[in-house]
């Protein structure tokens, strides 16, 4: 077993706490099948009220999103069937489980909306229909806080990770939900002045950081070659 991390700062909420827990970067179920096995998983400090609530948010947002992946994509191989296991009381492994799977289900149908009252313009990037499709087809809602918190999480991590910062006041962090059109600025920047962090195959993070004061970035996340968020980290000067 890990060692936990020395008594010190939460990577989220910034706060000191003498009993600090390993949060993965990217959560454990969120890689494809296809990632090698000895690909090492990137951790931070967290503490254990933080990681309980990220553990909530990326369960609810793996099951959410990978219901709308194709299960032959080799990027996101094996999340529909982990999805769709999620919801499935047959796999729980006590009554309790069983429970808990069942009510999630019922929540994720409940919410389900068909094509025709979807807004067009609350489709997330790169998530609208698919045109080969013949039959109707639904939609499902996911939290702009919840991709909110998770881009913020990620881009923390990776400071963390690559150069040991912790992105605090009056630094702030900026999330963008683009489309490939009006990130084009954003990825031509990373392109020219960047470099790439990825967990291949499903996960990629393109980074430029200012080398004069080392936290102001821009970043562009993708996993599972769909799923796509952007954000920088800025100076806040109000």
């Amino acid at each position: 077993m890990a060692k936990r991390p020395e008594p010190g700062k939460c990577i989220h909420c910034l706060e000191e706490f003498q009993e600090l827990n390993w949060d993965h970067v990217f959560p454990e179920s969120w890689y494809p099948s296809t990632t090698p096995k000895d690909l090492y998983k990137w951790q931070i400090p967290s503490c254990i009220k933080c990681n309980d609530e990220y553990g909530r948010i990326e369960k609810d947002l793996m099951i959410r999103i990978g219901l709308c992946l194709d299960p032959d994509e080799p990027s996101s191989q094996g999340i529909v069937d982990k999805a769709l296991r999620s919801i499935d009381p047959s796999y729980g492994r006590n009554e309790k489980d069983k429970h808990s799977r069942l009510a999630k289900r019922k929540q994720i149908l409940k919410q389900f909306m068909s094509e025709s009252t979807i807004p067009k313009s609350s489709v997330y990037p790169n998530f609208g229909p698919h045109m080969h499709e013949t039959d109707e087809q639904f939609g499902i809602t996911i939290s702009a806080k919840a991709i909110k918190r998770l881009n913020e999480k990620i881009v923390r991590g990776i400071m963390y990770i690559e150069d040991g910062l912790f992105v605090e006041p009056p630094y702030v962090i900026d999330s963008f939900v683009l489309t490939d059109e009006a990130s084009k600025p954003i990825i031509e920047t990373i392109e020219k002045f960047g470099e790439v962090h990825a967990r291949e195959p499903g996960i990629v993070v393109k980074r430029a950081t200012v080398k004069s004061d080392k936290l102001s970035s821009l970043f562009a996340i993708e996993i599972w070659g769909k799923f796509k968020m952007y954000s920088s980290i800025e100076m806040n000067n109000a």
